[in-house]
């Protein structure tokens, strides 16, 4: 199913990229207009610095006290040459005592001498603003000067800066030409990175959306074929090493699906084996049961014999099955873990070739024991191992004709000890081969008695159990060797 517009990740980016850009646009905004005001404020300020100290040199003073209607005279001069500036003659308190403007109201007549003195002194980075006596709420840009010793002034001349209606006239026909140029050139260079980081957006998660159609294909085809992935790029990134990993899932998704059906065809083959290995000793065992209570008054007693020693034979055989089928379900518990101990395989193998001797020789076969006394110990669990060691012999045994033998050899190895059981039997095709480990598998060969095909895939789990390895060797008519290599090591 198609994601929805606002669903997908490239889109969800933009929209974030254009919100990012739209705040940082008016913020920048925000901040050039501020900053273009206080510009202007401090080169005013800076230009005009000096003429409060230019007035201030005049005598304004009579016999130590200040002469305030001569100054005013100064005040109206320096007026009508700027218009711009407001001039006023302050008292050592701050109190206007004259200014330029004798007609105009002065709603607040007392001047804050803090940014004065500031002022004066330079103790503060330009612009510095300072009391507007003609507006009561607002701060103005201003320059000021001592009246007689500036450790102990008399009075101060204070000129407020760009006051006039023609200085605000002229700084915003200034301001309504430069602030939109500059906002011009801003909003164009948001824009062009706006457009840039779009299209490196698209091309960075074109690579995201390869990836995600691969997996969404992958399962459309239901995890049975391995995933169509992109090319990774010559510098793995974080999206080229997600791709590998998953194109790595992606192939153990299908080999463990091949193998799960497998496993499965193979449990329906062993139900049905099972259940076939069941049936024929039930039946034949019955059948001769129900013989001897339908006819047993009339058989000879030898035919009776006979026929108990038949279903006694089929009785074993499928106690022998069942016990098989429950060892193996058992092995194959996920709680079954071997309980390790360090043993010498050399003389277990020896204790089971004396418990089998005499049913070699019952068969006619001889059994051969070999054993290497300074093989390593092997840390393992003893019960499965004698198990396993015995299911090999019995097997071969069963495949060995009278005349023949059967060699039980246990080695040292570089890393642990070997356990060999070579016979000289009727061997095994090459094409059964591959097959002799697994479950109720029975090749088409001479000597078979119609046996489950379980020994084998107990003595197989038991290695797996211990990480042992197998490896058999068989030729048709000349017999079967198997060995199982064991690690050596201690608690």
């Amino acid at each position: 199913m198609r994601p929805a517009l606002f669903d997908q990740l490239y889109v969800r980016l933009a929209l974030a990229l254009v919100a990012l850009f739209a705040l940082l646009g008016v913020a920048f905004a925000l901040i050039l207009t501020n900053f273009e005001s206080m510009y202007r404020e401090e080169m005013t300020q800076r230009a005009n610095a000096e003429l409060a100290q230019t007035l201030a040199r005049e005598h304004h003073t009579i016999s130590g006290v200040l002469d305030a209607h001569a100054f005013a005279d100064v005040l109206s001069y320096v007026k009508r040459l700027n218009p711009d500036v407001d001039v006023y003659l302050l008292d050592e308190r701050g109190a206007v005592q004259a200014h330029s403007d004798p007609q105009g109201q002065l709603p607040q007549p007392q001047v804050d001498l803090g940014p004065v003195r500031q002022f004066i002194a330079r103790e503060r980075s330009m612009p510095l603003h300072g009391t507007d006596p003609r507006d009561a709420g607002r701060t103005t840009i201003f320059s000021a000067a001592p009246i007689g010793s500036p450790a102990n002034p008399m009075g101060y001349v204070y000129v407020v800066l760009g006051q006039s209606d023609a200085a605000h006239r002229a700084m915003a026909a200034s301001r309504g030409y430069v602030v939109p140029l500059i906002l011009g050139a801003l909003v164009t260079s948001l824009l062009f990175a706006l457009v840039a980081a779009l299209v490196l957006f698209r091309v960075l998660t074109g690579r995201l959306r390869r990836l995600t159609a691969a997996v969404e294909a992958f399962r459309a085809n239901g995890f049975t074929a391995p995933p169509l992935l992109p090319p990774a790029p010559r510098a793995p990134d974080e999206i080229a090493r997600l791709a590998m990993v998953f194109g790595e899932i992606g192939d153990r998704m299908v080999a463990q699906l091949k193998q799960l059906r497998s496993i499965d065809e193979g449990r329906r083959t062993a139900v049905l084996n099972a259940s076939h290995d069941l049936r024929t000793p039930l039946a034949a065992l019955r059948g001769y049961l129900q013989t001897l209570l339908m006819k047993g008054d009339v058989l000879p007693e030898t035919q009776q014999r006979h026929y108990l020693e038949i279903a006694n034979r089929h009785a074993e055989r499928l106690a022998r099955l069942v016990e098989q089928m429950f060892e193996l379900a058992k092995l194959d518990a996920p709680e079954t873990e071997p309980r390790r101990e360090a043993f010498s395989l050399p003389e277990l193998v020896s204790d089971i070739g004396q418990k089998y001797r005499l049913s070699a020789d019952s068969r006619g076969v001889k059994l051969e024991v070999a054993t290497d006394p300074s093989a390593p110990m092997v840390w393992a669990d003893i019960a499965m191992v004698e198990r396993l060691i015995e299911n090999l012999v019995e097997n071969a045994l069963k495949f060995t004709p009278a005349g023949g033998s059967v060699v039980l050899k246990a080695t040292g190895t570089a890393d642990g000890a070997a356990l060999t059981v070579a016979d000289t039997g009727c061997g095994i095709a090459p094409e059964d081969l591959p097959h002799v480990f697994e479950r109720f598998y029975r090749a088409a060969q001479p000597g078979r008695d119609g046996s489950a095909g379980l020994g084998l895939a107990i003595v197989k789990r038991v290695a797996e159990l211990h990480d042992a390895t197998l490896s058999v060797r068989s030729t048709v008519g000349a017999g079967t060797t198997i060995e199982a290599r064991f690690g050596g090591g201690s608690r």
